[in-house]
């Protein structure tokens, strides 16, 4: 019998069976492939942006002359602003000078409602400096009852501070007195 022939192949598996492929053409050949669709892409998007370009500047332009048409109606109001303004600050003028300054008919009042019946007050000098409005009453009374209670009924109130009583004197048969007191523009103590 004839010997059977044997086919014997060598394989190298580490050994690669044609030459690689160098970075360049690989590079090459995605761009070829892949790299158009980004290209394709990128070149949309310039043309897009360019198309806004002149959309944009077509809107720059209709609202300049949208603003151009009304610079001579807001000119024609120019008098008016300066009007509004002179008042606003007249009236913050006012405001002011009535929140700083002081509240005679209230101080009035109130030495009124606290004076005893059988005192006389002969005069009530007020002057104010740095917020505070000081208060002193030259008065006279027969009995000295009438200054303590006119005293502490100033004291009471609220609306006075540093009640004191400054001077008192023996003059023909009545008791002269001088009170000081202060008070703050809105009136009443600072708590």
């Amino acid at each position: 019998m004839p010997k059977a022939k044997s086919l014997l192949i060598k394989l190298d598996l580490l050994k690669p069976q044609s030459n690689p492929e160098k970075l360049p053409v690989k590079a090459f050949r995605w761009l070829l492939s892949s790299g158009r669709y980004i290209f394709v892409l990128v070149e949309a998007l310039v043309l897009i942006a360019f198309g806004a370009r002149f959309k944009l500047d077509a809107d720059l332009a209709a609202k300049k002359e949208a603003i151009e048409e009304q610079i001579p109606y807001i000119e024609s109001l120019k008098p008016y602003e300066i009007l509004i303004r002179q008042t606003q600050l007249k009236l913050a003028t006012i405001d002011n000078v009535k929140k700083s300054s002081v509240d005679w008919d209230k101080i009035l009042t109130k030495i009124a409602g606290q004076t005893p019946a059988t005192a006389k007050i002969s005069s009530i000098n007020i002057s104010k400096t740095l917020g505070v409005a000081t208060v002193h009453i030259i008065g006279q009374t027969p009995a000295s009852s009438d200054i303590t209670s006119f005293i502490t009924g100033l004291k009471e109130d609220n609306f006075f501070t540093n009640v004191n009583l400054a001077s008192v004197g023996l003059e023909e048969g009545f008791i002269k007195f001088t009170i000081d007191a202060s008070t703050t523009p809105g009136g009443g103590k600072n708590l």
